[in-house]
């Protein structure tokens, strides 16, 4: 995930497994684990590029 606009099409695509996929325990578990993963990394670029 190098591009901006890639974090979000991963944070979007991450929001729509858990909303509309079937899914076990653990693999609900693990998305959702990959979507906070992602979002912070979304919340420290955004930091990041307003310091710029």
């Amino acid at each position: 995930m190098e591009n901006v606009h890639d974090i979000y099409a991963e944070i979007a695509e991450l929001r729509a497994e858990l909303a509309h996929c079937i899914l076990t325990r653990k693999e609900r578990r693990e998305t959702q684990q990959r979507l906070d993963q992602a979002l912070t990394e979304a919340e420290r670029r955004q930091r990041e590029a307003e310091g710029a």
